[in-house]
């Protein structure tokens, strides 16, 4: 599975393990140096950035502008499986999601299916937990060769396994939307 994935810098340890790939950074890597063709012919793309509310960028270390919506847009994600452990993908309760704006950016550059979360998303600095649990179990049935659906769908019923203190509330709220 050719994976991609690109965290803030203090995220990278954890994210390589997490995604079975070597993150980019940010920093050292910034919105001005990122170059969204990085992205093409990826089966599976991890961003583990931090988000804002109805922001059309998201954040590296220190708040360093890690990626816009504008080059996020520019990429090319057909048939990419996109998981976002970011805050603020979209808005809303289920049946009344909001796509926000680094969500309609990933939707224009053709990801076929997107996983995450709306307002904050946790995971901890001390075990893998939260949002790094979901998407580690994402991975690990995408690589076993489900589909987007059945991954997220396995991945969630995993969760139910978890210890209460490994799944916060939040995770338990992503969703998945694919491409029609």
């Amino acid at each position: 599975m050719n994976t991609f994935a690109y965290c803030a810098a203090s995220f990278a340890r954890r994210m390589e393990r997490l995604a079975g790939a070597t993150p980019l950074t940010c920093p050292p890597l910034t919105d001005e140096t990122f170059d969204p063709s990085l992205l093409q012919g990826r089966d599976f793309v991890w961003l583990k950035l931090h988000g804002r509310r109805n922001e059309r960028y998201w954040y590296g270390d220190n708040w360093t502008t890690a990626l816009s919506a504008d080059g996020l847009a520019r990429a090319h994600l057909q048939s990419a499986v996109v998981f976002v452990s970011n805050c603020w993908l979209y808005q809303g309760h289920p049946g009344r999601e909001v796509p926000g704006p680094m969500m309609l950016a990933l939707i224009h550059a053709g990801a076929t299916s997107i996983i995450g979360g709306a307002g904050p998303n946790y995971a901890r600095h001390d075990r893998i937990a939260g949002s790094d649990l979901l998407g580690l179990y994402i991975r690990y049935f995408l690589k076993l060769g489900c589909t987007a659906r059945h991954a997220f769908a396995f991945a969630r019923v995993r969760l139910l396994g978890a210890r209460s203190d490994y799944v916060t509330a939040d995770t338990r709220d992503f969703r998945l939307w694919e491409a029609k």
